[in-house]
C-alpha cells in the first residue's frame, strides 16, 4: 500500500497565535483543576453501596450543567463578532472564546457518552462513507491545534478510495479524541503521525507521537474513565481522561479494539484503533 503524507507546520510570526495559546491555557487550567478536585473529593467508592449508579448520576449532572450556559455564550459570541468586524483585537478574543465553548461542549458530550457506555447504551448508526470524509474534520482541528504548539502533524492514507461502513459522527469522534490526546501530550516542535489503512475488512488507524510517553502503571488503565486526571494536572496538559474512555466505548460498539503502547515516560506513545467496518467490495478490490 502506498500512501500520501501530508504535513502541517505553523507560519512563522502569525499575529496573536502565542497570545491565544497562553489565554487558552489560563482559562483551561482553573476549570480542569476544579473539576478534578470535585471528582477526587467526592466520597470514596467504598462508602457507597450503589457507587457505580451514583457515579453515572454525577456525570450526567456535570454534563447537563456544562451544557446549560453554552447556548447563551454562543449567542453572545456571535453578537460581539457582528459588531466588531473592524476590530481585529476583539475578533482574536472572540476566536479564543469560541474555542473554549467548543472544548466545553466536547467535554459535556464525552461525559454523556461515557455514561451511556457504562450502561451499554452507546448507539452507532451504520452507513457507507469514504474514509477521507471521516478524517477531514478531526484532522483539520488537530492541524490547527498542532500549529499553535509548533508541532508537525503528518497524515498517511491509502492512495485509493477506501469505503467504510460505520457511523461517521462516532468515527470522527473517536479519531478526534485520539488526535486531541496526541497534541496534548506532545511538546512544542514534536511530531505526530497518523496512519489509516485497510487490513482485510478492518480499518486500522494509528496515532503515533514522540511526546511524554506513558508509564507502565498508567498504560494498564489508560482507557479507564478519569485515568489520566493525575497525569494531566502534573503535566499541565489539560483534560480529565474522558476522551480515551469514549474511544474504547466506540471501538467496542463496533466489535473492534483500541490499544496503547509506550516504552515509558519520555518515549512517546502509539494508539491503534481497529474496527471491522471496511466494506467487503472495497476490501476485495484492495487485495486484488
Amino acid at each position: 500500500m502506498s500512501a500520501h503524507p501530508v504535513s502541517f507546520q505553523p507560519s512563522a510570526g502569525v499575529p496573536g497565535t502565542h497570545h491565544a495559546a497562553v489565554m487558552d491555557e489560563m482559562i483551561e487550567r482553573p476549570f480542569r483543576q476544579t473539576a478534578v478536585a470535585f471528582l477526587n473529593g467526592y466520597p470514596s467508592i467504598d462508602d457507597h453501596v450503589n457507587a457505580p449508579q451514583l457515579k453515572d448520576q454525577i456525570l450526567a449532572i456535570v454534563a447537563h450543567e456544562l451544557r446549560g450556559p453554552l447556548s447563551p455564550l454562543r449567542l453572545a459570541s456571535q453578537l460581539i463578532r457582528r459588531v466588531s468586524a473592524d476590530r481585529p483585537e476583539v475578533l482574536r478574543s472572540i476566536d479564543m472564546i469560541d474555542r473554549q465553548i467548543c472544548q466545553i461542549a466536547r467535554l459535556a458530550d464525552d461525559l454523556m457518552d461515557a455514561t451511556r457506555a457504562g450502561h451499554g447504551a452507546l448507539r452507532v448508526h451504520r452507513t457507507c462513507v469514504d474514509l477521507i470524509d471521516v478524517l477531514a474534520d478531526p484532522f483539520e482541528a488537530a492541524a490547527l491545534a498542532a500549529a499553535k504548539r509548533g508541532q508537525i502533524l503528518t497524515l498517511q492514507v491509502p492512495d485509493r478510495a477506501l469505503r467504510v461502513e460505520g457511523d461517521p459522527v462516532r468515527l470522527a469522534q473517536a479519531i478526534h479524541n485520539l488526535l486531541h490526546n496526541a497534541v496534548k501530550y506532545t511538546p512544542a516542535d514534536g511530531r505526530i503521525t497518523v496512519t489509516a489503512r485497510a487490513e482485510g475488512k478492518d480499518l486500522v488507524v494509528s496515532v503515533k507521537d514522540n511526546g511524554l510517553g506513558i508509564s507502565r502503571a498508567l498504560l494498564l488503565h489508560v482507557f479507564d474513565l478519569f485515568a489520566q486526571s493525575s497525569r494531566t494536572i502534573g503535566a499541565s496538559a489539560g483534560g480529565l481522561g474522558v476522551g480515551l474512555a469514549v474511544v474504547k466505548a466506540i471501538a467496542e460498539a463496533y466489535g473492534g479494539t483500541v490499544t496503547a503502547t509506550s516504552a515509558g515516560p519520555g518515549t512517546g506513545s502509539e494508539f491503534t484503533l481497529r474496527l471491522p467496518i471496511v466494506t467487503k467490495k472495497r476490501a476485495d478490490s484492495d487485495r486484488a
